[in-house]
């Protein structure tokens, strides 16, 4: 059986500290929440919509400062037509992680933190380069677990806690 190599653009922003996904608020000229994806994924990180083939939107997540997020799931249709150029001025680095990963009790852990005015359960992924380690955590590590969920069509080998907030 093989692999289907599924893997996550994700970077690191310079003014948080902290990895995520491309992202950001709908502009005026924006139509809807792909258009919204897509031009920011271009900002942030040269990633051309002709590039790609959008599969679906998962059911917005609300973040801890009360923003709704609507994660866009989208298919690279060559990953060797892409040449990632990160905006300097948002996003220090891109890194590459298997989605898999966030399926997998593996590299993973939880911890209870006070989210909002609600004890609540965030999961943490350990994720190592050659060079580097990276903790991908809390609204990230959610938006990327429910992802893998779809694409795999499988559940996680731990119990998904998230605020609930998030849902």
């Amino acid at each position: 059986m093989h692999s289907l190599g599924f893997w996550a653009e994700i970077i690191t922003h310079l003014d948080l500290g902290e990895v995520a996904l491309p992202g950001g608020k709908r502009e005026e000229g924006d139509a809807n929440d792909v258009e919204t994806a897509l031009r920011e994924a271009k900002e942030e990180i040269g990633l051309d919509a002709s590039l790609l083939q959008v599969v679906t939107l998962l059911h917005p997540f609300v973040s801890v400062r009360g923003i709704s997020v609507v994660p866009v799931v989208a298919l690279l249709l060559d990953r060797k037509t892409y040449n990632p150029v990160p905006d300097p001025t948002e996003v220090e680095l891109i890194l590459d992680a298997p989605l898999e990963m966030f399926l997998k009790d593996k590299n993973r852990r939880e911890e209870e933190l006070q989210v909002r005015g609600h004890r609540c359960l965030l999961h943490f992924f350990d994720y190592e380069t050659e060079d580097e380690k990276f903790v991908i955590f809390a609204l990230t590590a959610a938006i990327l677990t429910r992802t893998a969920s779809v694409v795999y069509q499988k559940e996680p080998e731990f119990v998904v806690r998230s605020p609930k907030l998030w849902h």
